[in-house]
């Protein structure tokens, strides 16, 4: 098998065919844990694309987060999977937490930002991100790329160890509210369901994680992070402003998958009925997905149907970002 679950299907055979079969490509889309933005982004990329795309089958699979999703699509099991451009960068070089380089990984475009959110009660005596020593705080999902973006800062800002990590993932809500955690974080788009639900349930509030991260020079050292910020308002009876820090989300593909495959997707979720269908199904995080935003946060190589598709309608892609510069 040259690359993971994309296979042709002949159908139309039998002494009732008329004319030649049709092939039928078949893709996996891998997403994220159920309601979240990286679930229903990749279920609204398989509906679309199946209804949309002559000739092409998509599924949409849920999943532990990004560092699966890149394993996953590095291995060839599946043909797209979401995924944080923080994670690419890492794994595409092979930087921890990845023994070695994710060669086989290309990136087919940006999606929406991802904004580190660090949920703690309204009456928390965590007013900082240092008073978290001592304290349990969910990091999010085991394996998540929530997960590896708040370890980064926490070593960065010399806090790591200094507190009792655990990765409650989606239960992560419920440990808050009965006391278990001090604190838990999460990294998806704004307006996310799960921390919607939380602040529906219960007085919270977000830290801060810009100022510590401008302090100690941290977007230097990671430059696939930025400071962002949570508006107030997001979230029910959050009415300030938060300054965090956020990456890209990128849809990712493997090397192997034919171009023409990457380039008709691409095609058709970027159709103006495309992007409506997306935000319908997605919610607004899917408007973020545009021509002048399709390599924001891109650290690796694009596909070649993906630079095909965006030098076609207007985007200048940069020589290091093509699979072969020469081509």
């Amino acid at each position: 098998m040259i690359y993971g679950t994309l296979r042709a299907l002949v159908v139309g055979l039998g002494i009732f065919a008329v004319g030649p079969a049709i092939a039928a490509e078949f893709i996996s889309i891998k997403g994220g844990q159920v309601r979240g933005a990286f679930n229903r982004t990749a279920n609204g990329w398989a509906a679309y694309v199946t209804e949309n795309v002559p000739d092409i089958r998509a599924s949409a699979e849920a999943a532990a987060g990004s560092l699966d999703n890149i394993r996953t699509l590095q291995s060839g099991d599946a043909e797209f999977g979401v995924g944080f451009a923080s994670d690419a960068y890492s794994a595409y070089r092979g930087e921890a937490p990845f023994e070695t380089p994710t060669d086989k990984l290309r990136a087919a475009t940006y999606l929406f930002g991802s904004v580190g959110r660090f949920v703690v009660p309204a009456d928390s005596d965590i007013n900082e991100l240092s008073d978290i020593q001592g304290k349990t705080i969910s990091m999010g999902g085991p394996g998540s790329g929530s997960a590896k973006s708040l370890q980064a800062i926490l070593e960065h800002v010399g806090l790591w160890g200094e507190f009792d990590a655990v990765y409650a993932g989606r239960k992560s809500p419920e440990e808050l509210r009965n006391g278990n955690i001090a604190a838990y974080n999460w990294h998806p788009g704004l307006g996310n369901a799960m921390i919607r639900d939380t602040a529906a349930s219960m007085p919270i509030r977000f830290i801060d994680m810009n100022k510590p991260a401008a302090e100690t020079g941290f977007y230097d050292a990671f430059p696939y992070y930025g400071p962002t910020v949570i508006p107030a308002g997001t979230y029910p009876g959050v009415d300030v402003d938060t300054e965090t820090f956020g990456t890209g989300t990128l849809m990712m593909t493997h090397a192997d998958v034919p171009d023409d495959v990457v380039y008709n997707v691409l095609q058709a979720v970027y159709s103006d009925a495309g992007k409506e269908f997306l935000i319908s199904a997605a919610g607004q995080v899917a408007s973020q997905m545009t021509t002048d935003n399709a390599i924001r946060t891109v650290t690796i190589p694009l596909h070649p149907g993906a630079v095909r598709f965006f030098e076609e309608v207007g985007v200048t892609i940069p020589d290091e970002l093509k699979s072969d510069p020469a081509s």
